[in-house]
C-alpha cells in the first residue's frame, strides 16, 4: 500500500511500499495483549492492544483499497485473495490444535463449549456468539480457549462491507473521505452512547467498533488521496518545527497506549470515550511517519519489527495456550507455566509464520484452486466444531469416559422438567405452566434454588409427604419489591400464585443469600441486562423481612434454606489424562466457605428465631472443623464453584433427612410471636 518512505523527511507524507515502524506498533499491540492475557495484575488495560491492532488493519486495508481504486486496478478477487491467503492458513492450524487438545483433555460440556466456538470462529462470527453466552451461567473467560476470535471476527465482518461501500462511493463519485468520517462519527456515537446501558453489546458489535477502524481509514484515505495537500499546508513550518512536532506525536502516542495498558481496569466502561487513548495514540504513532526517534529506533528496530511480523499468529496461539491449563488445573496457572505458555506461543509462532504464513502468501502459487482449499479446509473445521457441540462433546472419548459420573449438569435441566413438564429457559423455570396437582408446598428463588428443587424431588421420593412447585430464575432471589424488571416480573407471578392457590401452606425461601447481603450490582452480573440495577445490603434485608412478613400474614408458613458452603471448583476433583499441577485442589477450607458467607447469618439467624421461620442449614451437614464437603465418594457434589449438582442435592437429603422432616412434618406457623423487632433493627 502507500505509506511512507524511511528515508522521508519526518513531518511529510510521502508514498513508499513498506514501513517498518507500523510493524513495530503491531509489535506494541501484540506484546500488550499477551501481558494482559498472562500477567493481567501488571498490565491490567493491556486489552486495549485489540485497538491498535483495528487502526493498524483500518489503515493498511484502506490503503490497499484506496490504492487500487486510485490506480483503476481494483478487484474484490484479488482483495478477498489476499484476505484468505492472509487470514485462513493460521486460523486454521490454530482450530485444528485446539480440538485436538480438546479432545484428549476435557470435558465432554467443555469440548461442547469448545466445538462452538470453534464453529464460530470458522465463520467469523464468534464476537456474536460471546454475547449471546454472557450472563450468569457463562463460563469465566478463562475457560474459553478461542475467546480471542471475536477482534478477528469483527475485521472480517468489516471487511465484507467495506469494500463495497467504498467502490459504490467512488464510482459515485461521492467525497470518500466525508462518507468515511460520517460513518466514524456515527459508529462512535452509538458506542459512547450504549457502553453503560448495553457493555456487551457495545464491547462485542461491529457497529459499536468500526470506527476504530475508519480512524486508519481516514489516516489512508490522507496518505493516498490529500498527501500534496497535507504536504503543502505543512510546508509554511520550518523543518525543525515538523520535525519536532513529528516526534512529540509519536511520544505521546505512544504514552496514550502504555497509559492504559499500564492503568485501565476491565470493571471500566469500555469502548465508551476510553478508547479514544489507545485509538488516537496509535493514529498520532502513524501519522508521525517512519522517521521520528521512537518510530525508528525504538519501535522500527529489527526486534519489534520480527514481533510485528509474526503477531498475527502469535495473538492466534498464546491464548489457548493460557487457557487449556487454566482449565485442565480449575485454576489460574502457576506463574511459570504461564511463562512457559507465553515462551512457547513465540516459537510456535514464529513457525507458523515461517512455514505456513510466508509460503502461502508470497509463494509462486496462486492458484484459484489453492484458495479454494482454504476456503473447504476453514469449513470442513467449523463442521466438525459444529458435529461436536451439536453431539455434546462426543462422550465416547477416553477423556469423557473416565469422569462419566460427573456430569456438572445444573438440577434445574432436571427440576424444571419434574415440576413442571417442560424443559427450563436459559437460566429459570416455573413460570412457563402451571401444575396440574395443587401443591402445598412453593420454592421460591434464584439458581441456588434449583439444587435445593432437586432436595425436594428427592424428599419426595423418599417420604411422599409433600407436594412442591418451584419458581426460580437466575439472580432473582424472588423477594417483594427487590430486584430489576426481569426478576419484579416473575416475584409477582409467584406471589399472585401463592395468594390465589389454597393448597400452599409453606413457601420456602432458597437463594444466594451472601450475594444480595452485601449488595448486588444487576448490569455486572448479568451482562446482557439492559442498563444498571443496584441493591443495597439494606434494601436487601428490608425486603427479605417485607417478604416473610407478607407470607406469614397470608397464614403460610415460612421456611429457609441458607446458602451451601461454596468455594472449591469441582473440576479440580476431576480425573484429567493430564495436569499441570499435582496438587490436591479438592479440598474446600471451611474457612473459605466463611468468608464468602460473610456476615449475613449473624443478622438473619436472630431474625428468623424471632419470627419462628424455620431454618433448613447444609452447612451442618457439608462442614467440619476444617473442611466442607466436595465430593462424596465417586460423587462431586458441585456443579461449579457456587451451584450443587444433583449428586449434592441428593447428599442432603440423605445426611440431612432428619431436618427436613422436622421442617416437613410440623403443622404451619403462621406468623410471629407478638412484639418480634423486624429485622431492619434485628442484630
Amino acid at each position: 500500500m502507500r505509506a511512507m518512505k524511511p528515508d522521508a523527511a519526518v513531518g511529510n507524507i510521502v508514498p513508499a511500499s513498506y514501513r517498518p515502524d507500523i510493524d513495530g506498533i503491531r509489535a506494541i499491540a501484540i506484546l500488550t495483549v499477551v501481558a494482559f492475557h498472562a500477567f493481567p495484575d501488571y498490565f491490567p488495560g493491556g486489552f486495549v492492544g485489540v485497538d491498535v491492532f483495528f487502526v493498524i488493519s483500518g489503515f493498511l486495508i484502506s490503503g490497499i483499497i484506496f490504492d487500487g481504486l486510485e490506480r483503476g486496478e481494483f478487484s474484490f478477487v484479488r482483495f478477498y485473495s489476499h484476505r484468505i491467503k492472509r487470514i485462513f492458513p493460521a486460523l486454521i492450524l490454530t482450530l485444528v490444535a485446539c480440538f485436538a487438545l480438546g479432545w484428549f483433555l476435557l470435558l465432554p460440556d467443555e469440548l461442547k463449549q469448545l466445538g462452538k466456538h470453534i464453529a464460530a470462529g470458522a465463520g467469523f462470527a464468534q464476537n456474536f456468539v460471546l454475547w449471546s453466552e454472557a450472563g450468569y451461567f457463562d463460563n469465566q473467560s478463562a475457560l474459553k480457549p478461542l475467546l480471542h476470535l471475536w477482534s478477528l471476527s469483527i475485521e472480517e465482518q468489516f471487511y465484507i462491507f467495506y469494500p463495497l461501500l467504498m467502490v459504490v462511493v467512488w464510482r459515485l463519485r461521492f467525497n470518500a473521505l466525508a462518507v468515511i468520517l460520517v460513518l466514524t462519527v456515527i459508529s462512535f456515537s452509538l458506542n459512547v452512547r450504549d457502553v453503560a446501558a448495553a457493555p456487551t453489546e457495545t464491547f462485542f458489535f461491529p457497529q459499536s467498533r468500526g470506527w476504530e477502524l475508519m480512524v486508519g481509514a481516514i489516516l489512508a484515505y490522507l496518505t493516498t488521496f490529500k498527501r500534496n495537500t497535507v504536504n503543502a499546508l505543512l510546508s509554511v513550518w520550518p523543518q525543525r518545527t515538523k520535525v519536532v512536532c513529528a516526534n512529540v506525536m509519536s511520544a505521546f502516542g505512544l504514552a496514550l497506549i502504555g497509559s492504559v495498558a499500564f492503568s485501565l481496569v476491565k470493571s471500566e466502561h469500555f469502548p465508551g470515550w476510553l478508547a479514544l487513548l489507545p485509538v488516537v495514540g496509535a493514529a498520532l504513532m502513524i501519522a508521525a511517519g517512519p522517521n521520528t526517534l521512537i518510530n525508528r529506533y525504538v519501535i522500527g528496530n529489527r526486534a519489534m519489527v520480527f514481533v510485528g511480523l509474526i503477531s498475527y499468529p502469535l495473538y492466534l496461539w498464546h491464548w489457548p495456550l493460557l487457557s487449556f491449563p487454566h482449565i485442565i488445573d480449575a485454576g489460574e496457572p502457576a506463574i511459570e507455566v504461564r511463562v512457559g505458555a507465553v515462551a512457547l506461543s513465540f516459537f510456535l509462532a514464529w513457525l507458523t509464520y515461517r512455514l505456513i504464513e510466508r509460503p502461502i502468501r508470497f509463494g509462486s502459487s496462486k492458484s484459484s484452486l489453492a484458495q479454494l482449499g482454504l476456503v473447504f479446509s476453514l469449513a470442513v473445521v467449523g463442521i466438525v466444531g459444529y458435529v461436536t457441540f451439536a453431539k455434546n462433546g462426543l462422550e465416547f472419548r477416553q477423556a469423557a469416559i473416565i469422569n462419566s459420573a460427573n456430569k456438572f449438569d445444573y438440577p434445574f435441566i432436571h427440576t424444571c422438567q419434574y415440576s413442571t413438564g417442560l424443559a427450563p429457559n436459559r437460566d429459570g423455570c416455573g413460570a412457563d405452566r402451571l401444575p396440574t396437582t395443587p401443591p402445598n408446598v412453593v420454592l421460591i428463588g434464584d439458581s441456588v434454588s434449583n439444587a435445593y428443587s432437586e432436595v425436594m424431588n428427592e424428599y419426595v421420593r423418599r417420604t411422599g409427604d409433600v407436594s412442591y412447585y418451584q419458581f426460580g430464575r437466575g439472580l432473582c432471589p424472588m423477594l417483594l419489591d427487590y430486584g430489576p424488571s426481569y426478576c419484579r416480573e416473575i416475584t409477582d407471578f409467584a406471589k399472585r400464585y401463592i395468594a390465589e392457590t389454597p393448597s400452599v401452606d409453606t413457601v420456602v425461601l432458597p437463594s444466594n443469600w451472601p450475594l444480595y447481603a452485601k449488595g448486588l450490582d444487576w448490569a455486572k452480573g448479568l451482562a446482557n441486562l439492559k442498563g444498571e440495577y443496584k441493591e443495597t445490603p439494606e434494601s436487601f434485608y428490608q425486603s427479605f423481612a417485607r417478604t416473610v412478613d407478607y407470607y406469614q400474614k397470608l397464614g403460610k408458613k415460612v421456611v429457609v434454606f441458607l446458602t451451601p458452603p461454596s468455594g472449591i471448583d469441582p473440576r479440580s476433583c476431576t480425573l484429567r489424562v493430564f495436569k499441570f499441577t499435582k496438587k490436591n485442589l479438592c479440598d474446600s477450607n471451611v474457612w473459605v466457605a466463611k468468608e464468602i458467607d460473610g456476615e449475613y447469618r449473624s443478622r438473619l439467624l436472630p431474625y428468623l428465631t424471632t419470627h419462628n421461620v424455620e431454618v433448613f442449614d447444609p452447612f451442618k451437614i457439608m462442614c467440619g472443623d476444617v473442611k466442607c464437603k466436595t465430593t462424596d465418594g465417586d460423587k462431586i457434589l458441585w456443579a461449579d464453584s457456587g451451584h450443587m449438582s444433583r449428586a449434592g442435592s441428593q447428599f442432603l437429603v440423605r445426611e440431612g433427612f432428619s431436618d427436613l422432616q422436622s421442617i416437613f412434618g410440623k403443622k404451619k406457623i403462621a406468623g410471629p410471636p407478638p412484639g418480634t423487632k423486624p429485622l431492619a433493627t434485628a442484630n
